[in-house]
């Protein structure tokens, strides 16, 4: 059952809207009508399709859409893929008047938007994200980018979108792991600032977390936190760094193991657990504060995985981080609840020791 629908407004006048709850697939009919008799490529993912296929197509019914079924997995979300979807755009006949539509997790998220920046010098992209993960992270920000062998997005650009279609009811079939793929963002931002968030994983029970109620919470309150920070710096040349917390690690956890075999979030949630280990060893962070960080991490089980990486190869694949400058590697850390720092250089011979005790 549709229930109330939420907006959240990105980047001001000149920004777009976010629609959270179950109910904002209603209002994708009303942001098309900007782009009446617009040659559309509808980007769906391999499992959504069958999943959510019928009711997004009957949603799209009158408009000149094209379908593009993307595989599903992070090794499809590449430069050679990439350039076999702008072949079938082409041969579909979109035009510099056209506007593509992604559909799905955040790998279908940041192909869409990475074919929408790039063909025809650029069209408009909407966003309908259909897990936790890209609610309340990838498709808002307009960071949308493809993997190289040497790293995950490493290739990408800044294209913000037209709109975003948050509909919590499109979770429903969402399986465990992946739902916990998007508590681990959630978490993260609720680590490095986003004071609501944290009251309500303090309260909430890890069995309670696919309350429909309490995942509009968790996405309106994940796309405010997200929209606040972006606003302040939608190129990431300053504090949007903050949200790569975890990040570095988890980048590196993913790239070497070739996007199998671990979860976005469990990379992510391996990641804080390092970074938060690295701040409470440089003094940062106090071991009180340190063990709650943790224990909330834990209370969810977001990272029980285990790594078979040596700490010394994690650390050369963190050395490709983008927040790296002056030769050396900057991971987000703590320097207490809520209070993230950036561009600190962490001495790789600390990167190594913590990721050691923490994996070995």
């Amino acid at each position: 059952m549709d229930g109330p629908v939420r907006r959240v407004r990105v980047l001001g006048d000149s920004g777009y809207d976010v629609a959270v709850g179950s109910g904002a697939l209603g209002e994708l009919a009303a942001a098309m009508d900007r782009f009446a008799g617009a040659r559309t490529a509808l980007v769906i993912s391999e499992t959504v399709r069958r999943l959510h296929g019928e009711r997004l197509l009957h949603l799209s019914g009158e408009w000149d859409r094209h379908v593009f079924i993307m595989p599903d997995g992070e090794e499809h979300k590449s430069l050679d893929f990439a350039k076999g979807a702008f072949e079938w755009m082409l041969r579909e006949g979109l035009t510099r008047k056209s506007v593509v539509i992604g559909v799905g997790g955040g790998v279908v998220g940041d192909f869409s938007g990475f074919l929408a920046a790039l063909f025809m010098r650029g069209l408009p992209v909407i966003h309908v994200p259909t897990t936790l993960l890209a609610m309340v992270d990838s498709s808002v920000g307009g960071k949308v980018a493809v993997n190289i062998s040497a790293g995950k997005n490493i290739v990408g650009v800044f294209h913000q979108p037209a709109f975003v279609a948050a509909d919590i009811s499109l979770l429903a079939t969402l399986p465990d792991l992946e739902l916990k793929n998007g508590l681990t963002e959630a978490v993260k931002h609720a680590l490095i600032g986003d004071e609501p968030l944290r009251a309500l994983f303090d309260r909430t029970r890890a069995a309670d977390m696919r309350v429909p109620e309490v995942l509009d919470e968790i996405v309106y309150h994940s796309v405010r936190f997200k929209g606040s920070i972006v606003e302040r710096d939608e190129r990431e040349e300053g504090i949007r760094a903050i949200l790569n917390f975890g990040h570095t690690v988890g980048h590196a956890l993913e790239s070497l193991s070739g996007y199998r075999g671990i979860t976005h979030g469990q990379a992510v949630a391996l990641g804080m657990k390092a970074e938060i280990l690295v701040s409470r060893r440089l003094g940062m962070l106090r071991e009180d504060d340190c063990a709650r960080a943790l224990g909330l991490i834990d209370k969810f089980g977001l990272a029980e995985t285990r790594v078979s990486f040596g700490a010394d190869e994690i650390v050369r694949h963190m050395r490709y981080d983008k927040k790296n400058s002056g030769g050396s590697i900057r991971p987000v850390l703590l320097a207490g609840p809520g209070k993230p720092v950036f561009d600190i250089p962490v001495e790789e011979g600390i990167l190594a020791h913590t990721l050691g005790a923490l994996f070995g």
